[in-house]
């Protein structure tokens, strides 16, 4: 008797090896990024002068914050505007480093993407938009607040006339640097995840630690009490969190469905 051969369906799921597409509109979302930018330029840039308050409004300190300076300034000495070696080093890091990273490493997870230049532009659009809300809100509490830097504590008026930038004294609460690095590593790594890049790990192991150290040196620097550090870190990795998932979630991805003949029977495969 001849044996028959089996008919046999087999059914495939085939993983795309290219990034997830990301909701985005240009139409809104390239003038929100650029208005939301260009209003901490102005207000951190040009009219800073007449925003900050020429008194602090929030002057006591408390046990923690000054225990925790102590770590960094035993001595708990005032100056004029800080302990300038920590100061510079927080900002070429924030500033610059951390922003050159987290845009390295983006790219590196979106090389992958048959239209690299466009999926990278929209990641960095996303970033942005995501780490200039916090700022926002950042500027608009520390205008608001006027805390006395951790600097300022104890010292003369004639010691804090010599600052190159005297309305900065009142500046502290919270802090502008982790909000920013904070809210740049957190939403590049937010963007990583949603996309799938398969080296979204690096942001999360690489960049967000060199945020982390920005914030520690504005506290070497003693422009900052760790409660300033504290809520800096949480507002940026609120929004950089938030933006991304309510707002630029992963587009629906296309179902493709194909039908090979094999020795056996038929093969079904395709992307769902």
């Amino acid at each position: 008797m001849e044996r028959m051969t089996p008919f046999v369906l087999a059914a495939v799921i085939a993983a795309s090896p290219s990034p997830h597409r990301l909701q985005w509109d240009p139409r809104i979302d390239l003038p929100v990024t650029g208005v939301l930018g260009a209003a901490w330029l102005v207000s951190e840039f040009a009219v800073k002068s007449q925003l900050a308050p020429d008194a602090c409004r929030w002057c006591a300190t408390n046990g923690f914050d000054t225990g925790v300076r102590r770590l960094f300034n035993p001595t708990l000495e005032p100056s004029a505007s800080g302990i300038r070696p920590a100061a510079t080093a927080s900002d070429l890091l924030g500033f610059v480093g951390v922003p050159l990273i987290v845009a390295g490493l983006d790219a590196l997870g979106a090389k992958d993407a048959p239209d690299f230049l466009k999926t990278w532009a929209v990641d960095l659009v996303i970033i942005l938009e995501s780490t200039f809300s916090a700022l926002a809100v950042n500027q608009t509490v520390k205008f608001a607040v006027g805390r006395a830097r951790p600097y300022t504590v104890d010292a003369p008026a004639e010691l804090l006339a010599q600052a190159k930038d005297p309305h900065d004294h009142n500046l502290s609460f919270f802090s502008g640097h982790t909000t920013f690095t904070v809210g740049l590593s957190v939403s590049a790594g937010m963007v990583g995840l949603l996309r799938g890049y398969k080296f979204a790990w690096l942001t999360w192991a690489v960049a967000v630690p060199l945020a982390l150290t920005t914030a520690t040196l504005r506290m070497a620097a003693d422009k900052h009490w760790m409660t300033d550090i504290l809520v800096g870190a949480a507002v940026g990795s609120a929004f950089s969190v938030a933006v991304p998932l309510l707002f630029h979630g992963r587009e629906a991805s296309p179902v493709s469905v194909r039908v090979s003949p094999m020795p056996n029977g038929l093969a079904v495969s395709g992307t769902f």
